[in-house]
């Protein structure tokens, strides 16, 4: 991907768009996250509708009879905030336009791109690290009225191997990639024709 443009003072240039023609500045936004569309509708055709791994699933998984349980049980927590498609369906992506600054970057992007289930957004990027400085322990962390740390399971290791063995990490960003210049320039072509029509009744 080439590097992005970097459009400048675009809170002003909405600003004047309302003050031009009340309207203008939500036809802008529109018009922007228009280009965004196809982007997310091929996202959302590579995302799994159903848990690529069966413990990732909603649905409770019986156990067999045992001592303890006669009448069997259940091993995942079907409203569980991490299982697959909790919260937001597993392939909801949505596009978001943000006009004002970031607190933590020079550069803020006009419109991001958002994957909303929380376990779609872990098994994407599940092994993209180099795992070479996994931990044992957490760091502290606040805990009832007090603060604690705990051991780190190995479960989080199994989990992205069985992913990347099925090839179902990673499926947001490669799949796209190819579009995302021609995308930035069709929205870099939408604000600037948004601005001449600024700079047209101000000149």
């Amino acid at each position: 991907m080439a590097e992005p443009s970097v459009i400048y003072d675009v809170k002003g240039l909405l600003r004047d768009l309302e003050g031009l023609t009340p309207g203008l500045k939500k036809q802008l936004v529109r018009d922007a996250k228009e280009v965004a569309k196809p982007i997310i509708e091929i996202i959302k055709s590579q995302i799994p509708t159903t848990a690529p791994l069966s413990g990732m699933s909603r649905t409770p998984v019986r156990r067999k009879e045992s001592a303890s349980h006669p009448n069997g049980g259940t091993n995942s927590n079907p409203n569980g905030r991490l299982g697959w498609g909790a919260g937001k369906p597993a392939n909801s992506v949505t596009v978001k336009f943000r006009s004002s600054r970031s607190r933590f970057s020079a550069v803020t992007p006009l419109l991001a791109i958002w994957v909303n289930s929380p376990m779609t957004a872990i098994a994407d990027i599940a092994g993209k690290g180099s795992m070479r400085k996994a931990r044992k322990v957490t760091n502290e962390y606040a805990y009832k009225n007090g603060s604690r740390r705990h051991q780190v399971t190995s479960q989080g290791r199994w989990m992205i191997r069985g992913l990347k063995e099925r090839n179902l990490n990673n499926f947001v960003y490669p799949n796209v990639e190819d579009r995302l210049d021609d995308a930035q320039a069709e929205v870099k072509l939408i604000i600037d024709r948004y601005a001449a029509k600024v700079n047209r009744k101000t000149n």
